[in-house]
């Protein structure tokens, strides 16, 4: 079995952790991120789980807003909660219309910007 190194990786600067609950993607996500800052990379790991436990593994308070992490030199974290930035974002895409556009097209625009997507863009888009 080939070692997994994240430092020799330099297809993207992204990487997303998904699974189902429970699998440890937090875990796996961390030690990873703390690997690339401890190798000397500006790193800043993002939860979009409501039911996030990254502020438990780094033992500091987390909001949408990065914050460094103590004793991680390069390691920033936040967690996202995607409803409030799907909510944000619809309102940055409508909000230039408004009193541009009659009401129905407004309602439409919010009704197109309100499925499973608009909250993955705005997550990411944070």
């Amino acid at each position: 079995m080939e070692k997994y190194s994240p430092q020799e990786i330099n297809l993207t600067k992204y990487l997303f952790f998904t699974g189902k609950g429970g699998v440890g993607k937090t875990t796996v996500a961390s030690a990873t991120a703390i690997s690339l800052a401890d190798a000397g990379h500006r790193v800043m790991i993002v939860s979009t789980d409501p039911a996030s436990n990254l502020q438990d593994v780094f033992k500091v308070s987390l909001t949408n807003q990065p914050k460094p992490i103590p004793n991680i030199s390069g390691l920033f974290a936040a967690n996202f909660d995607p409803v409030v930035a799907a909510n944000e974002y619809r309102e940055q895409v409508i909000q230039p219309y408004r009193g541009v556009l009659p009401k129905e097209a407004i309602q439409n625009m919010a009704e197109q910007l309100s499925g499973s997507c608009t909250v993955e863009i705005a997550a990411f888009n944070e």
